[in-house]
């Protein structure tokens, strides 16, 4: 049961949102007399998404979550509050909506808003107005977040060049120090290499393969290395944004993305990191291509090699701990 809401309280509550700024009083009065009342518990399903857009939403009291198909929370949206503007575009319902708290909505039918409009085509214009700027403002914010992050990812990028150029620089240091160990006979140098290495953590490399054997096998030719696994693409790059491994393999046909999208979506948020392809004669052609960094069909000398030339590239020539 709707709880009882002055009419007034109701005029001057449909004047705060911003879909509905400059109406006249006697249009919002109009408005709410053709709207219906609901009240909603937590849980319960005001809309589905994917659906016709058949009524626009009038949040009085609670709170409503938006949610995607897949019933994923993206948003929370408090009172006073107009939903549901597919019901003025035409668009299909792209999200969701769920009570989070006891809530009292407006519900005004597609039917009745549309009657609205022919009968008062000067409010009608005003909303039309009101929603483009509504949404060129969002279109602005979007945009200037996205130049927030493209910010962010480009100093992290250098960042991590940084990085890398500094551990290079490391290692020749390291090598040269060894070597004027040996030079002067205070001990060999696998000796001191051996010492050394003994230290190091050792690299990391993910290897992604929807098969599991396939990835029981290059964990056993990787043996020294650090080896996390991922059975498909979505997983490797949650995986990769955890912990940046040193090097990535992964076969080009995998469950859901395949290894190209795979190396697609890497190299648009880790240019840098390596990326092999575990691929037959048919398909290495097209992988080298594709831009992989090296490609490999799996024999293990070989895979090592690969592996171990990437590393060094990278100013990354520790071994892997035997």
């Amino acid at each position: 049961m709707l709880r009882k809401i002055n009419h007034l309280a109701l005029v001057e509550a449909v004047k705060k949102i911003p879909l509905l700024y400059g109406i006249s009083p006697r249009s919002s009065r109009t408005l709410i007399t053709l709207c219906e009342g609901r009240t909603l518990q937590p849980g319960e399903v005001l809309c589905t998404a994917g659906g016709i857009s058949d009524a626009m939403f009038i949040l009085l009291v609670g709170e409503l979550g938006v949610y995607t198909a897949d019933d994923l929370q993206v948003a929370a949206v408090e009172p006073i509050n107009a939903l549901g503007v597919g019901a003025i575009t035409g668009q299909p319902r792209l999200a969701a909506l769920k009570a989070l708290k006891p809530t009292q909505v407006l519900v005004l039918r597609k039917s009745q808003l549309d009657r609205f409009f022919n009968a008062d085509p000067v409010s009608r214009n005003r909303i039309y107005r009101n929603l483009i700027n509504i949404l060129t403002e969002k279109v602005k914010a979007d945009n200037a977040r996205l130049r927030d992050l493209q910010g962010e990812q480009e100093q992290y990028q250098s960042r991590q060049a940084v990085l890398q150029r500094q551990l290079k620089v490391h290692h020749q240091r390291l090598h040269f120090t060894l070597g004027f160990i040996s030079r002067r006979g205070l001990m060999d140098y696998p000796e001191a290499r051996s010492q050394v290495d003994a230290q190091e953590p050792p690299a990391r490399v993910l290897a992604v393969a929807g098969d599991p054997h396939k990835r029981a096998a290059l964990k056993e030719i990787l043996a020294g290395y650090a080896v996390a696994e991922a059975e498909e693409g979505g997983q490797a790059l949650e995986a990769v944004k955890q912990e940046l491994p040193d090097v990535v393999l992964t076969t080009l046909a995998l469950p859901g993305m395949g290894g190209m999208a795979l190396l697609e979506q890497l190299r648009a948020f880790q240019p840098q990191l390596p990326v092999v392809a575990l691929a037959g004669e048919e398909e290495a052609g097209a992988a080298a291509e594709k831009g992989f960094d090296a490609v490999s069909g799996g024999e293990p000398e070989a895979l090592r090699s690969a592996v171990e030339g990437l590393l060094e590239r990278e100013g990354l020539a520790y071994p892997a701990n035997q």
